[in-house]
């Protein structure tokens, strides 16, 4: 993919956004209320994925959780192999933008008979769209190899699926279709402004990523985007977690990104971001700034629902993942060892 392939897919993220919007208001509407009816009564819910489909279901995690539905995300690796049996009779909801990743088609071949399956995919005709309970076609643009209009499209595939278990998809659709100008904006702006990256970018010794409750998951995919996009080692961590231990791996060449949405713990957040750069680091705080002092960098981004952020608080990151990939000589996101879908637990198979 070249640097104009993946500006393109970046800047196609608000249309294909409206695309998904339009399915699951039309065609894939009965089956999103299922699935929500389901997570509305269910003792047990489990969220599970792979990469980035599995980061964009942790906000409705965080989401479910503040709802008082008992759920929890488990990567599907870990939940294959040592926790399945410990939820014998949950609701599983299984996302997959391919629908058929080798640890998805274990956990389907695996899992007992008293366990439910909704299944969240953007290829309708794959095996976890075929063998779920309740399929959810997300019905996003797709992608390549990297996730990116998947990745978009996913998060708000999962944040109307929440909506619709608090009995708010109308209310949900109107919210998405208030933001969804300034999302293109956004777009706009974050690829206009690649070259004041530079200068953030380059030197750096260490990048860490750091992010609570649903803004967790831009933390992770923050990262994944480094390492796919511009093969560069970055560290994605919870912001609490940090300041025990890891803090001191701080000096003049630490880069964070910091997430701070509009939430209870964003004054929590700024401070460690301000602490980061009393050390010596340097930082970009991405949420609603109400910084007018000018003494921190942010990226600002609407004040939403926090199953919503992690929709904007991506995209900064594409950017700038674009931007050390041309300043690296990489083609962003070519990929040497993975496929592009994961069929084989084992191996990698032959290098070219």
């Amino acid at each position: 993919m070249s640097s104009e392939q993946m500006k393109g897919r970046i800047v196609a993220q608000p249309a294909s956004l409206r695309r998904v919007l339009k399915h699951q208001y039309g065609a894939g509407a009965d089956a999103l209320q299922q699935a929500a009816s389901l997570l509305r009564s269910a003792a047990q819910v489990v969220i599970t994925g792979m990469g980035a489909s599995y980061y964009a279901a942790l906000p409705l995690e965080s989401h479910l959780c503040a709802a008082g539905v008992n759920a929890v995300a488990v990567e599907a690796g870990e939940l294959l192999h040592f926790r399945l049996r410990a939820y014998p009779d949950a609701v599983l909801l299984v996302v997959s933008r391919s629908g058929e990743s080798i640890e998805i088609a274990k956990l389907l071949a695996a899992k007992s008979p008293g366990q439910t399956v909704i299944g969240v995919s953007n290829r309708p005709k794959s095996r976890l769209a075929r063998e779920a309970d309740v399929a959810i076609a997300m019905e996003s643009q797709d992608d390549d190899i990297v996730a990116l209009q998947t990745y978009t499209g996913t998060l708000l595939t999962l944040a109307l699926l929440g909506r619709a278990v608090e009995n708010a998809s109308a209310a949900a659709r109107t919210e998405v279709e208030s933001f969804l100008p300034g999302f293109e904006d956004l777009v706009i702006t974050s690829l206009d402004g690649l070259q004041g990256w530079d200068a953030f970018l380059r030197p750096c010794r260490s990048l860490y990523l750091l992010g609570r409750g649903a803004s967790y998951a831009s933390a992770l995919e923050g990262a994944l985007l480094f390492h796919e996009v511009s093969k560069e080692p970055a560290v994605a961590m919870p912001t609490a977690s940090f300041r025990h231990g890891p803090v001191e791996v701080v000096d003049r060449g630490f880069r964070a990104f910091l997430f701070a949405p509009q939430d209870k713990t964003q004054k929590l957040n700024v401070a460690l971001a301000q602490d980061l750069v009393r050390f010596g680091g340097q930082v970009r705080v991405i949420g609603p700034s109400e910084d007018t002092s000018g003494e921190m960098q942010w990226i600002a981004t609407p004040s939403l629902l926090d199953i919503y952020a992690p929709i904007f608080e991506v995209v900064p990151l594409q950017a700038a993942a674009l931007r050390l990939a041309e300043l690296e000589g990489i083609v962003p996101g070519s990929f040497r060892f993975a496929p592009p879908v994961a069929l084989d637990e084992a191996s990698f198979g032959p290098v070219s």
